[in-house]
């Protein structure tokens, strides 16, 4: 009894799910009915120009621009369509007079929009964005941009308006960009032809090299780290050697210098960095006419920018600098010439014979034996001997015939002047030769007696000298003489 109660039940219960179910159905059929759905036509405007009072925001990075798309009516529903930025148009448009001559495209997504955007329903227009690069408008500074902004696909059966499907977009970047804020890379320097001479910040000198340092600069707000080279342009001496542009020039070999960072990094938040380079003081002075003669003609290298990972080089500034180097300033002790006063009567700062110029063997100095005696540790490796009696040291000994020494001087007046060489032998008929600018001036002059090495005693001569930059040499025939140096008199 319980069992067949049971069945009963069960089929009961089914017999009511599907009555309720049929109910149901008929109930839904009944509510639910189809929306009569109404297709829109969508339009862009013929053509857009972004200048002076146009809506945008300008980043470091890009531009935004906003655009519209307006449909004939309300939408009745939710629908896609598809856009695109293309500027394969723009020379046809140029060439048949729609835009005026010297606009340029846009390259490839230099002017971007969403692919796809989504009509919500119940408006009559709907907003996108374009994104303009920065970088893009700055190559192209001055120039008009121009791309075709593109619509296609609308989906749900609605339509693009006849002669409606694309917009002529037009950026005026002189009007978008002020020069100052151009991203530009240039060397930070006002002139092409960069003198390290009168420049005295740009440059150090070592016991054998000279280093120079010249600033890369970048125009505009500071951004991400990049990098650009930094090329030796040897081509380009020549040209304007040739062209007189470098009149008092002579191009120094690649051989000769050794670029630090070829590669140069500006860091981040960072508007500058310096390019280095090094050459040897005794490469420079080798290009002197003669050991003893100032040069005229000043080497020369050329150094170009090239391959930005970010920005551009500059169209306006320095990109390529001639830089010239004076062997004359890097040949003197102390960077600049001993000075020979030129009023009547003044007495020169004594010149001391340890302070002759740099350059080295056959350039500074000329030592026959190429050894050094006395003190071991002044101005290695020079072969010059510093007598170690003297602290501090003035003195040099050990000479011997045919040796040299030479020292820069700058002459302040024209005139006739007294030479006085301090010298101390322990012999008789000792001589001594003085060259100004590798020109003999006094031959032979007499060395007396001292009675000893450490007893310089004055040897007086007289020489005329022209005003400015002269090399002194002074030239050993006879030795074996302590020699502590010069003092120059003006005598008239």
């Amino acid at each position: 009894m319980k069992k067949l109660f049971s069945h009963w039940q069960v089929g009961l219960l089914g017999a009511f799910a599907l009555f309720a179910s049929s109910c149901k159905n008929e109930k839904l059929s009944e509510v639910i009915v189809p929306p009569s759905s109404t297709q829109v036509s969508a339009s862009l405007v013929a053509k857009t120009e972004v200048g002076t009072g146009s809506s945008y925001t300008l980043t470091g990075a890009d531009m935004t621009v906003p655009a519209t798309i307006t449909f004939s009516s309300a939408t009745s529903s939710t629908f896609t369509i598809n856009l695109a930025s293309n500027a394969d148009t723009v020379a046809s448009l140029v060439s048949s007079g729609v835009l005026p001559a010297g606009t340029v495209a846009f390259t490839t997504g230099a002017a971007a929009v969403l692919p796809q955007i989504t009509v919500p329903a119940g408006v009559t227009s709907v907003n996108f964005n374009i994104v303009v690069s920065r970088s893009a408008m700055e190559l192209a500074y001055g120039s008009n941009l121009a791309a075709a902004i593109k619509m296609s696909a609308p989906t749900k059966g609605n339509k693009i308006a006849t002669g409606k499907s694309a917009m002529i977009f037009v950026v005026k970047t002189a009007d978008i960009l002020a020069a100052n804020s151009i991203h530009e890379i240039s060397f930070g320097t006002t002139n092409k032809i960069f003198d390290v001479t009168s420049n005295p910040s740009s440059y150090t000198t070592g016991s054998v090299s000279l280093n120079v340092s010249i600033p890369v600069v970048l125009q505009g707000a500071p951004g991400a780290q990049f990098t650009v080279d930094a090329v030796s342009s040897p081509d380009s001496v020549t040209k304007y050697i040739n062209n007189g542009q470098l009149p008092k020039s002579v191009l120094y070999p690649d051989s000769k210098i050794s670029i630090t960072n070829p590669t140069v990094t500006i860091l981040a938040g960072t508007n500058s960095a310096l390019l280095t380079f090094t050459t040897k003081i005794a490469s420079l002075l080798v290009l002197q006419p003669s050991p003893g003669a100032p040069t005229i003609n000043l080497p020369t290298i050329a150094i170009t920018l090239k391959n930005p990972s970010k920005y551009q080089i500059t169209k306006t500034k320095v990109s390529t600098v001639f830089v010239t180097l004076n062997p004359n300033t890097f040949r003197p002790y102390y960077g600049t010439p001993f000075l020979v006063k030129g009023a009547i009567g003044a007495v020169s700062d004594p010149i001391y014979a340890v302070y002759y110029d740099f350059g080295g063997e056959g350039i500074g100095f000329h030592i026959v034996n190429g050894t050094k005696n006395g003190d071991q540790n002044w101005r290695v490796p020079d072969a010059v001997s510093a007598n170690p009696d003297y602290s501090p040291r003035s003195v040099i000994g050990w000479t011997s015939n045919n040796d040299w020494l030479t020292y820069s001087i700058f002459v302040e007046q024209t005139g006739t002047y007294q030479m006085n060489a301090m010298l101390g032998s322990p012999s008789s008929g000792k001589t001594y030769s003085v060259y100004i600018d590798n020109v003999l001036i006094n031959s032979q002059l007499v060395v007396g007696n001292t009675t000893d090495y450490r007893n310089q005693r004055p040897n007086y001569s007289t020489l005329n000298l022209t005003a400015g930059y002269h090399i002194l040499k002074m030239y050993w025939n006879n030795a074996q003489y302590d020699y502590s140096g010069v003092i120059f008199t003006r005598l008239n």
